[in-house]
């Protein structure tokens, strides 16, 4: 069985091949023999202990500060010689414990959270880049904020990024190859293109160069880039992690232990979380493996009905056997996800039209929520880009996205039939 095959069959007959039977490397936790949906019901949760009345749901630390006791346990804490707390933006219980559910979700030996996603890559960019004289090379259509945020970097603090098309195999590997740090996005977002991972860690280590990858839109129960060498993952915890759409959030895991001088950076770039919303990203965790199982089942019947659509001149999403790198979706990815876009035969006009019929269907931003959200990126997300840098990236102006949620699938295809026919 390929790892394309449904999700019900993955289930049913084949638990080696699907990442939710997939136990993290034994150097992590206790509960790496658990599997996927199971450490994800328990995120947070400590273990258990004779004679401690603990509460199940992990605490939430809701202060700045901590009581640093004696003198010489202030230094200890200070110092590093022991564990301990100071200052929420140094370090925090409630967000550690998110920062290891993270790790274990993905994989890694260590992990940060910080406020946003864009937080998230702007730390990971730095520390990777750290100590390396070569550019960042990353491709023209990474995610939009990713976009500008580089292009800040790149404008304000003189950072050498370089953005190749991975289509033309000989520029892309040549720039892996002398690059000081790669940054990747796949699938991408919103055209759901794929980059070959093992391929880009295969030239990436040529030079040295450390692999970043933005794993936001596969989530790591339909893709585990640490297996094919990234060194880091990054997320925006807002999205489908979270799930519930009521936070800001990232997070940064690496394959590697962090180093105090990863830490530093994570600190003081002041991208820090604070307790509660890494509470409810531990809160949406619990739900997650049965979330992605709907809307990676949803996610696939929208893109087939759509494809079949007269309206539409054009689907993507992974999964179709019209998707351009189908065989390596097959080796990269176990499903397709909930995210997709589409355009329509009558372009921007036709998209406008489309977006002001819906009815169940909320036209907001953002993505892996409950609800089914569309938009046009053009106008949103990647309205920070240039018109040039747009068409480059193939975000044309009349591109729809539709993240699917976790109505029922009848519902969200009624609400699309409805929309979609005032172009008959």
């Amino acid at each position: 069985m390929n790892h394309h095959d449904s999700w019900l069959e993955q289930a049913a007959g084949n638990p080696a091949s699907d990442p939710r039977h997939e136990p993290s490397p034994p150097r992590r936790q206790r509960n790496a023999s658990y599997q996927l949906a199971t450490r994800c019901a328990r995120a947070g949760s400590g273990p258990r202990e004779a004679g401690r009345n603990a509460s199940v749901q992990p605490a939430i630390h809701q202060s700045a500060i901590f009581d640093l006791g004696a003198p010489e346990d202030a230094e200890a804490i200070f110092s590093g010689a022991r564990k301990g707390y100071a200052y929420s933006r140094f370090g925090n219980p409630t967000v550690d414990a998110l920062a290891r559910s993270l790790a274990d979700l993905e994989g890694g030996h260590g992990a940060v959270v910080t406020s946003s996603g864009n937080a998230a890559v702007l730390c990971a960019v730095t520390a990777a880049l750290q100590g390396r004289q070569g550019p960042l090379v990353t491709h023209p259509d990474i995610y939009g904020g990713s976009f500008e945020l580089l292009r800040i970097l790149a404008d304000v603090y003189r950072v050498p990024v370089e953005f190749v098309d991975p289509a033309d195999e000989d520029q892309w590997f040549r720039a892996l190859e002398r690059a000081g740090a790669v940054l990747v996005e796949t699938p991408s977002n919103p055209l759901l293109r794929l980059i070959d991972l093992a391929a880009i860690v295969q030239h990436a280590k040529v030079g040295g160069a450390e692999v970043i990858v933005d794993n936001t839109v596969a989530t790591p129960f339909n893709q585990r880039p640490f297996q094919f060498g990234a060194d880091w993952v990054v997320h925006s915890t807002t999205k489908y992690l979270n799930g519930h759409g009521d936070l800001i959030g990232g997070g940064v895991i690496r394959r590697e232990p962090f180093t105090a001088s990863h830490r530093s950076i994570h600190k003081n770039l002041g991208g820090t979380v604070n307790a509660f919303d890494a509470w409810l990203v531990m809160r949406g965790l619990r739900t997650f493996t049965l979330r992605m199982e709907a809307h990676n089942r949803s996610g696939e019947i929208v893109a087939r009905w759509l494809e079949q659509r007269p309206e539409i001149s054009r689907v993507y999403h992974p999964s179709l056997d019209s998707h351009p790198q189908r065989e390596l979706f097959g080796r990269q990815m176990s499903h397709g996800g909930g995210l997709l876009s589409f355009e329509l035969r009558g372009g921007e006009p036709a998209a406008i039209r489309f977006l002001s019929r819906m009815q169940l269907i909320v036209h907001a931003v953002s993505l892996g929520g409950p609800e089914t959200l569309a938009t046009m990126p053009a106008r949103s997300s990647h309205r920070g880009m240039a018109p040039d840098a747009r068409q480059r990236a193939g975000v044309r102006d009349g591109l729809v996205r539709l993240s699917v949620g976790l109505e029922h699938v009848d519902d969200i295809l009624a609400d699309l039939d409805h929309a979609l026919r005032a172009e008959t």
